[in-house]
């Protein structure tokens, strides 16, 4: 799989200080620039992509920049989220519904969600993307809902949610 450039989102730079610092997960990382963001904060970052031409892009970053990432080239059912181990978790346009409750059980207590993916109405805006990767109407409301919802927006074809774990 090829590694994908991926931008720093906006959402990140706005919500992440809500988190303690401490551990941050970055699923799904792409080429890591969200990761070596957080490690330049001074978080503890794990990150992993499937794409081991992205992860290599990422630690040849990380190491340019002179941060440490603790990079992973694993698919995200075999990634072993653990239990209560991070401050934040970063979800940023990837979907695997599966995940779900490794993500809410990796959370500590007061830890942080930003998870920000396309949703159905992306169909309109390309319609040979796969609707299985697409977020339904309030789908992340009715998932996550049990945490404090601190921001939920679905805007266009975006859905945006930041939550804390009680």
């Amino acid at each position: 799989m090829e590694g994908r450039e991926s931008a720093l989102h906006a959402t990140l730079t706005r919500f992440y200080y809500l988190a303690p610092h401490g551990r941050a997960l970055d699923i799904a990382c792409g080429t890591g620039e969200t990761s070596i963001y957080l490690a330049k904060k001074g978080f503890i970052v794990e990150a992993f992509d499937i794409s081991d031409v992205a992860i290599k892009k990422a630690r040849q970053k990380a190491k340019r920049e002179g941060v440490s990432v603790k990079f992973k080239p694993v698919d995200a059912d075999r990634f072993s989220f653990g239990i209560s181990r991070y401050d934040l978790v970063l979800n940023f346009y990837f979907l695997n519904r599966r995940i779900f409750p490794k993500i809410k059980r990796s959370l500590k207590s007061g830890g942080i969600l930003i998870f920000e993916t396309y949703n159905e109405e992306h169909s309109s805006v390309n319609p040979c993307f796969n609707p299985n990767y697409l977020l339904r109407k309030g789908e992340l409301i009715d998932e996550f809902g049990d945490m404090e919802i601190l921001y939920y927006c679905e805007v266009s074809n975006i859905t945006t949610l930041v939550a804390r774990k009680p």
